[in-house]
C-alpha cells in the first residue's frame, strides 16, 4: 500500500486524549508512575502508606493486567530475608492495598490467581501506558508531515510527566530498570518534540531549551543536531558551527569517536548555506528533521517482460555486493514512492545495505495490465523476470504484506536465487482455516476492501485498515484517495483480493532452509501480530522481530527497524552466490528486457 508521509495539513487525527472528560474521571481510579507513585479516586487523591505497600502497587502497576508472582514480589522487594517472612510481610501489604482500594469503592482491582497476584487497569487509567501512546501518535503525525500535530500529541504526552519515574520506589531493582526504560522514551519525546516545533516554524523560541537538553545529555547527536539547526535558522550560524565543535569535543575526548555521518553531513550544509536548511514559509509545515533531504532524483524506470509477455517496472538504486528484491504488497507505484519523504528515506535506507530493486507487480502502478485473473505463478515468474533483468542471481527478498508469501514461494521454488527472506506485515495465509489461529479478524478486512473496491476505490477510505492512526486526518484521505486511482482500478484490486484468499503457503514453511527475519507491527489491522508470529514460529531459525504501529512499515521506529535489519544481514552473510556477477551498477540503459 502507499506512503502516507507528507499528507497531512495540521488536521487531527484520531488519537487518545491525555486529560479525560472530568464526568468520567470521577468514575474512575487513576494511577501515576510518571513521577512519585500516585493514585487518585474520583478526581481526589487516595493515600497509600508505607514504603513497601507502595513498592507493592508499583511493582504490580508496571505489570498491569498481568500476574506478578509472589516469590518474584518478594525476591525484589524482601531481598535476603527468610522465605517465610518475606511470604507474610507480602500478605500484609497486600491486604492493606485491598483495604485503601476498598476505600475507594473498588474492592475487586487487586486480585488473587495463582502464582501471585494481578491489578486490574482499564485503558486511561494509568499514565505510563497514555504516555507512551500519545509519544507514538505525535512520532507517527510527524514522520506523516504533520508538525503541528506531532507537537500537540508530543506535549500532551510530555505533560503526564510529574518527575523522575518512580521517584519513590527507587531502591527496588524492578523500578530502577523501568525508569531507566521509561527515562529513555521520554528523551526520545523530547527529541520528536523538538523536531516537530522546528518543522513548525518555531526555531528561535526552541534554542535556549536544546542548550538545557544538550548540557544535560552530552551524548544525544539528535538533540545537537536540532540546537544546530534551529542556531542556524535563526542567523547564528557561526554559534551552529561552535555548537558542532563542541559536541565533537565531547565524543572524541570522552569516547574517541567522531560525530555521526548525519552530524557532519549537517555541518557541511550549514558551512555551505544549503538552501533546504532554510525556515518553513509562515503557514508551511515542513516535518522530516533536519537530514531531510527532497533534492534527489528518483532512480530511471525500466521494463523486464515476464513469460507471458507482461511488462514489469522496475528500478535499480544504490550498489554492493549484496541485492535486496522488494516484493511489494496489494498495490504499488514506483513513481509515487519517491514523492514521498518518509517512503524515500526509507527504500534510501535499505539502498545503503546493497543494491535495491524495486518493482510495480502486474495490474499495479507503472506495469502492464494484465489479461484475466491473476495468480501466485504468475507473480511468481514476475519476480524472476524482474532479477533477470537487472542482473542479479541471488538476493535478499524483502516481502511485504501480499508479497511476504510470494517471496516465501519464490524462495522454495528457486532456493538458490534466494539468500534470506525479510517479511514484513506478511502472513502465511490471511483467511480462517482448521489448524490456523490467525485468520478470524480477516474476513472482515477482506470483505471491507472488496466493498471499497467495488463501491468507493478512489475516495482514501482504506486508510481504516492501512494507516487507522491517520484516518481522523481529511488530508491523509485525500491523499490516499489519488494513490488508490494511480496504482490500481477497482477491477484489478478485486482481482488481486480474488487471489489473496487462495493463498496458503503453511506446508512450505518446514522445509525453506533461508534465514528469514519477521518484521511485525503491533497495531496492524491487516495482519495483526497472530500472523507474523505463526510465520516465526514456523520458519526454522527465524528471527522475530515486533514493534509499535500500524500496516505502514515506512513510518513509526524504522530506526529500531533498521537495526534488526541490519543485524539480521550481517549474521545471514547474505551475499551474492559463487556465480553473482561481478559488476553491481545499476543495468545500462541499454540492457536487455528478460523474456
Amino acid at each position: 500500500m502507499p506512503p502516507l508521509g507528507r499528507i497531512l495539513t495540521g488536521t487531527g487525527f484520531l488519537g487518545l486524549t491525555c486529560r479525560l472528560p472530568q464526568t468520567y474521571r470521577e468514575g474512575m481510579v487513576e494511577f501515576g508512575i510518571l513521577g512519585p507513585l500516585e493514585i487518585a479516586a474520583g478526581g481526589q487523591p487516595l493515600p497509600v502508606q508505607g514504603a513497601r505497600t507502595r513498592a507493592v502497587l508499583a511493582m504490580l502497576l508496571v505489570h498491569a493486567n498481568q500476574v506478578v508472582p509472589a516469590d518474584r514480589l518478594t525476591a525484589e522487594l524482601w531481598a535476603g530475608q527468610p522465605a517465610d517472612r518475606a511470604a507474610a510481610s507480602l500478605q500484609v501489604r497486600v491486604s492493606q492495598l485491598r483495604k485503601a482500594l476498598r476505600a475507594a469503592g473498588e474492592p475487586d482491582r487487586l486480585v488473587t490467581r495463582p502464582p501471585g497476584y494481578l491489578i486490574r487497569v482499564t485503558p486511561g487509567e494509568l499514565d505510563a501506558p497514555r504516555f507512551e501512546h500519545l509519544a507514538r501518535d505525535g512520532e507517527t503525525a510527524l514522520a506523516a508531515g504533520d508538525g503541528a500535530l506531532a507537537a500537540r500529541r508530543l506535549d500532551e504526552a510530555l505533560s503526564l510527566w510529574r518527575g523522575a519515574a518512580l521517584a519513590d520506589v527507587d531502591d527496588a531493582p524492578f523500578a530502577q530498570a523501568e525508569a531507566r526504560r521509561l527515562e529513555e522514551r521520554r528523551l526520545a519525546a523530547l527529541e520528536s518534540r523538538a523536531e516537530a516545533r522546528l518543522a513548525c516554524g518555531g526555531h528561535r523560541e526552541l534554542i535556549g531549551e536544546l542548550e538545557t537538553l544538550t548540557a544535560a545529555h552530552p551524548l544525544r547527536e539528535r538533540l545537537w543536531a536540532h540546537r544546530m539547526l534551529a542556531l542556524y535558522r535563526a542567523g547564528r550560524q557561526a554559534e551552529a558551527l561552535r555548537a558542532y565543535r563542541d559536541l565533537r569535543a565531547i565524543l572524541t575526548g570522552e569516547l574517541g569517536i567522531e560525530p555521526s555521518p548525519a552530524l557532519r553531513e549537517l555541518e557541511g550544509r550549514i558551512l555551505r548555506q544549503d538552501a533546504a536548511l532554510a525556515p518553513p514559509a509562515p503557514g508551511e509545515d515542513r516535518a522530516g528533521g533536519p537530514g531531510a533531504r527532497s533534492e534527489a532524483e528518483p532512480p530511471v524506470t525500466r521494463y523486464a517482460r515476464s513469460s507471458d509477455g507482461v511488462h514489469i517496472a522496475y528500478q535499480v538504486l544504490g550498489q554492493g555486493n549484496r541485492d535486496i528484491v522488494i516484493v511489494p504488497g496489494l498495490i504499488s507505484h514506483l513513481d509515487l514512492w519517491w514523492e514521498d519523504p518518509y517512503a524515500a528515506r526509507f527504500y534510501r535506507r535499505l539502498a545503503s545495505l546493497g543494491r535495491l530493486i524495486m518493482f510495480d507487480k502486474r495490474d499495479t502502478g507503472l506495469s502492464d495490465r494484465a489479461v484475466g485473473e491473476d495468480t501466485a505463478e504468475q507473480r511468481i515468474e514476475d519476480v524472476r523476470a524482474v532479477m533477470r533483468a537487472s542482473g542479479s542471481n541471488r538476493a535478499v527478498l524483502f516481502g511485504y504484506s501480499e508479497g511476504g508469501p510470494m517471496s516465501i514461494l519464490f524462495a522454495a521454488r528457486y532456493p538458490e536465487r534466494v539468500a534470506a527472506l525479510i517479511l514484513g506485515a506478511a502472513s502465511a495465509r490471511w483467511p480462517a482455516a482448521p489448524g490456523y489461529p490467525c485468520g478470524e479478524q480477516t474476513e472482515e478486512m477482506a470483505s471491507a476492501l472488496e466493498d471499497l473496491a467495488a463501491r468507493r476505490w478512489g475516495q482514501g477510505d482504506s486508510i481504516e485498515w492501512y494507516a487507522p492512526s491517520l484516518a481522523g486526518s481529511d488530508a491523509a484521505r485525500r491523499s490516499l484517495a489519488r494513490w488508490e486511482r494511480m496504482a490500481a482500478s477497482p477491477s484489478a484490486v478485486l482481482r488481486m483480493l480474488r487471489m489473496i484468499r487462495e493463498i496458503d503457503v503453511r506446508d512450505v514453511l518446514p522445509g525453506l532452509g533461508v534465514p528469514a527475519l519477521i518484521i511485525q507491527r503491533r497495531q496492524d489491522r491487516i495482519t495483526p501480530p497472530c500472523h507474523g508470529r505463526y510465520l516465526a514460529a514456523h520458519l526454522p531459525g527465524a528471527r522475530y522481530f515486533e514493534q509499535p504501529g500500524d500496516h505502514l512499515l515506512w513510518l513509526g521506529d524504522t530506526d529500531a527497524m533498521f537495526g534488526q535489519i541490519r543485524e539480521f544481514l550481517g549474521e545471514a552473510g547474505a551475499t551474492p552466490g559463487p556465480d553473482a556477477k561481478t559488476d553491481r551498477s545499476s543495468p545500462s540503459p541499454a540492457a536487455p528486457a528478460a523474456g
